[in-house]
Order: C-alpha cells, then sequence, then structure tokens
C-alpha cells in the first residue's frame, strides 16, 4: 500500500501543484516508486515497451485520423441539418437539434472539443435568433459535447479495452444506451426550460414537405454518417477487427474528403498535412501517457497492492452497490482534475480484481467508468467543457454554472440507474456476443 501512496503523492504533488503535464507526473511518480522501493530497473524499462506493444493500439491513430477528417470535412452543418429535418418543427428545437447534432458529430470525430467548437459555431447564432440567454447556451454546450464519446467508436473505449479484459466493442456499446438517455434528458430539460419562451412555429404542417425535408437533408449527410454504421457492420458480422475497422474509417475518411473538396471546395478546411499532425501529436501524447502509466502499473503490481485492495474492500464492504458508488466518485473526481486516459491506465487494473470480487460484470464497470470521466468535464469546479464554452460565448464562468445544474443532475441519475440496472451497459454488447 505504501508504493500506491508514494505514486500518488508524487503524481498529483508535480501534476496539480507544479502543473507539469500529466505524462511526465504518472513517469515520475512510477520511476520514484521504482526506486524508492528498489524494484527491478530492468522491469520498469520492459513494462514500458511491452505496455505499448499491443497491435489494438494501432486503432488510435486511424480512428484519430478519420475523426479529424471529417472535421475537416465541413459535416457539421450537414449533420445539424439532418437533426433539424426530424424535430426543427417542435417548440425549443434548437436546443434539442444541438444535442442530438453533438452526439452524432461526436460520434464521427470522438472529440469532445471538436464538437463543441464545429457545432457551436452553427449553433449559437440559430439560438441568438431564438432569445436564448448566451449563459444558458454555454451550459447546453458544454453538457451535450461529451455525448460523442459515449456513442461510438471513442478513444477512451480503446484506452480502457487495452487496460482491462474486454474488447474494445464490447467497451464501445457499454456507453451507447446511456449516452441515448442522456441525450433525450438533456432534450427533455431545455424543452421545459424553453417550452415558454420559444414560440410555436406557424407554418402550417405538411407531411409531404416535412418528408422531402427529411430526404434531402438525409441524402446530404448520408455518407458522413455510413462511416459508424460501416465500422460496426464490419466488426460484428466477423468481416474485420476493430483495429482493422479503424484503418477502414481512415481509408473511408479521406475518400469522403478528396470528393467532397472537388465538389464543394468551400465547404472544407485544412489539408492532408494538417490532419497528419494532429493525428501524430495527439497519438503521441496518448502513447507517451499509456508508457508512463504502465511502469506505475508495474510498480503496484510488485507491491501487492491489488491483492492487499481487493482483500480489504471484500472484508469492510459486502454490498456491491456500495462499491459502485465509491467508483463512480473516484473516477468522477477524475473526470475533473486528470486526462480520462491517464486515469482509465492508472485506475481501472486495480478495480478490475475488485469488481471480479463482488461478481460485478466488467462490461457494466467499463460503463460506469466511462460515463463518470465524461460528466466530470462539466462537474464543478474543474469543468474543461464549460471553460471552453465560456470563452467560445464570452459569459461568466459563475453564470454558466448556473445552468448546468439541471443537465448534471440527468447525468447522475443515469449513472445510478446504470449501478441498479446493469443491462443499460450490458445489453448491446449481449447482443453481438
Amino acid at each position: 500500500m505504501e508504493v500506491l501512496l508514494v505514486f500518488l503523492v508524487i503524481f498529483l504533488g508535480t501534476s496539480l501543484l507544479f502543473r507539469m503535464p500529466v505524462g511526465f507526473s504518472i513517469g515520475l511518480g512510477g520511476v520514484g516508486a521504482f526506486l524508492i522501493y528498489g524494484f527491478s530497473t530492468t522491469s520498469m524499462a520492459q513494462s514500458a515497451f511491452y505496455g505499448t506493444n499491443n497491435f489494438s493500439l494501432l486503432a488510435i491513430p486511424f480512428f484519430l485520423f478519420a475523426g479529424a477528417v471529417m472535421e475537416y470535412s465541413g459535416i457539421s452543418r450537414s449533420i445539424f441539418a439532418f437533426v433539424d429535418s426530424f424535430v426543427g418543427r417542435f417548440r425549443a428545437s434548437t436546443g434539442t437539434v444541438a444535442v442530438f447534432a453533438c452526439a452524432a458529430f461526436g460520434a464521427l470525430t470522438g472529440s469532445t472539443q471538436a464538437t463543441i467548437a464545429s457545432i457551436s459555431k452553427i449553433v449559437f447564432p440559430e439560438m441568438d435568433k431564438r432569445g436564448y440567454e448566451p449563459a444558458y447556451q454555454a451550459a447546453l454546450m458544454a453538457s451535450a459535447g461529451f455525448l460523442g464519446v459515449l456513442i461510438p467508436p471513442s478513444m477512451t473505449g480503446i484506452v480502457y479495452a487495452t487496460a482491462s479484459n474486454i474488447s474494445i466493442a464490447d467497451a464501445w456499446m457499454s456507453t451507447l444506451l446511456p449516452g441515448i438517455l442522456i441525450a433525450i434528458m438533456y432534450s427533455v430539460v431545455n424543452f421545459f426550460h424553453r417550452r415558454k419562451v420559444e414560440p410555436k412555429v406557424t407554418e402550417p404542417f405538411h407531411a409531404g414537405a416535412y418528408v422531402k425535408n427529411i430526404g434531402v437533408s438525409t441524402k446530404n449527410a448520408f455518407w458522413a454518417l455510413m462511416m459508424p454504421v460501416i465500422i460496426f457492420g464490419g466488426i460484428y458480422s466477423g468481416v474485420f477487427t476493430a483495429t482493422e475497422a479503424g484503418a477502414i474509417s481512415a481509408l473511408y475518411g479521406l475518400v469522403y474528403y478528396v470528393i467532397r473538396k472537388r465538389v464543394r471546395p468551400e465547404a472544407v478546411s485544412g489539408n492532408v498535412k494538417d490532419m497528419m499532425k494532429f493525428t501524430i501529436s495527439l497519438t503521441g501524447i496518448i502513447l507517451f501517457i499509456m508508457t508512463t502509466a504502465n511502469i506505475a502499473c508495474k510498480a503496484i503490481a510488485f507491491s501487492g497492492v491489488s491483492q492487499e485492495l481487493v482483500t480489504w474492500m471484500t472484508t469492510h464492504i459486502e454490498s456491491p452497490i456500495v462499491f459502485m458508488l465509491i467508483v463512480n466518485v473516484i473516477f468522477l473526481i477524475c473526470g475533473m482534475f486528470i486526462d480520462s486516459n491517464a486515469a482509465i491506465l492508472l485506475f481501472v487494473p486495480l478495480l478490475t480484481p475488485i469488481a471480479d470480487a463482488y461478481g460485478i460484470d466488467q462490461v457494466q464497470l467499463a460503463g460506469i467508468i466511462l460515463v463518470n470521466l465524461c460528466v466530470g468535464a462539466i462537474s464543478p469546479p474543474f469543468c474543461i467543457n464549460v471553460f471552453v464554452t465560456t470563452k467560445l460565448k464570452n459569459v461568466k464562468f459563475v453564470d454558466v454554472i448556473h445552468y448546468i445544474w439541471p443537465y448534471l443532475s440527468c447525468c447522475i441519475i443515469v449513472l445510478l440507474l446504470m449501478c441498479f440496472i446493469p443491462g443499460l451497459s450490458t445489453w448491446m454488447p449481449s447482443l453481438f456476443n
């Protein structure tokens, strides 16, 4: 247990007090634990190498590149129009469209910040026209920005799968139903907030025009929306693995970008060089964190902390529900303070044996952890998504927090349901196993 405490003191001290980048602070904590307790430095080097010597990790740069291609292809407006064609006639529809546009766009790019930046450019002017309060706009977009991470595919799902004993596909699907449920609850909150303020659509309803509008918007967004269909269709039909799906999605996205640039050059931005630079830099960051995290995990494994934690938890805490509530608190706090990938790599190997001892399904645990890490991004006081939207909308942080509570409450309700109803996380993966 002393090894874990030494690591946490060094890691948290250097990252929070001295603002050292998380990868370096994890590495410093791991190396410090190795040296202080005299563990083999040869094992330290081996764990750093073999931790990233994993074929599944090839999916990371492929999916990052595919997401960058989709972002630069300018599909955000097509996605917005597609969602708007279904619900645009309803009262308070602008907020609902924003929520589901974030979910759809985020599923294609896998990036919370990219989703917020791209969808905000379209949504904020529309909300201004409808009289939405600026601080409320920022709160809504901050809350909806992470939905795309819950709607697969996502980078955190890949990292989680490498840190546990579940497949990438199961990690992805464990958050699909919770993500959809959160999006629906967000829409309900937005409706009750705006129902007496936003006017009804005065234009008379015509079924023919409504269906035609859906057809046009679907046609414009069709090829972008086909990417996740191809990915999951191929994975679950057994045509290719999740890693191979990453390569196919990168190729598909690149072809889509080239064709779109020739057909509608004004809609795209950047070039392939920009996409490659983004992919390489972010892949390097993720893999560096994984390398240093493996050093820390090896030091903790040598100390026997995992077995000590299993014994202590099962001795003092009898209820699996209490254990899952503790997991909720741990990862909600982690989502506020540290990188999601780092939190997964550090704590998941410690918690999975305890979950096994309680008889908790590993897929259910995956869903709870991944949703918590996303919710941490909108949880005061250190809510990164809110910081992003306050800058985009030029509003005060305190004003945005005033509107964030109903959305945060929706997330907490879903997390509690996930603890008591395992099927929210396990049902979708079980359909394809």
